[in-house]
């Protein structure tokens, strides 16, 4: 398996080109501060900004298993523009599946819904992906925010 940081990278990259191929332009920031990629809207200006996680996972019998780690402060602290969270999880050998959010959804499941594991500085998040392509984590159906590409439509 491909060290941690290729694994992020290619994540990073899959992101990229998928908004790319809906007509945004999209950068990465020189100071890595909690903004992994900033998504521009170059007719109106709009700017948003992600952060993007990404995880093998591993196979279980009918289903495969991915685990993420993001700081309770990017999850608490809200700023403007306003952080958008995608969960990036390679399944099989060439397909990428994509779970979004804004910083204010996954801010209610983990403080009102109890997802995840909260430790002192950071939050360990265990998504399930099954075979009929539901996503769960922590009893929470997230199948809504997988391949939920809503907030940045095809231009």
């Amino acid at each position: 398996m491909a060290a941690t940081q290729y694994v992020g990278k290619a994540g990073h990259l899959a992101v990229m080109g998928e908004l790319c191929l809906r007509g945004y332009n999209v950068s990465i920031p020189e100071i890595d501060k909690g903004d992994d990629v900033f998504v521009v809207k170059d007719d109106s200006g709009a700017m948003w900004r992600l952060q993007v996680k990404t995880s093998i996972g591993s196979a279980n019998k009918e289903s495969r298993r991915y685990q993420f780690r993001v700081k309770n402060g990017a999850i608490q602290k809200a700023q403007t523009p306003e952080l958008y969270f995608i969960f990036v999880m390679r399944k099989g050998a060439r397909t990428w599946r994509f779970l979004t959010m804004d910083r204010a959804v996954l801010k209610n499941y983990v403080n009102n819904h109890k997802m995840g594991s909260n430790g002192q500085d950071f939050t360990q998040l265990y998504i399930t992906l099954d075979k009929n392509n539901i996503a769960t984590c922590s009893g929470q159906d997230l199948t809504s925010h997988l391949e939920n590409w809503d907030t940045w439509p095809e231009i």
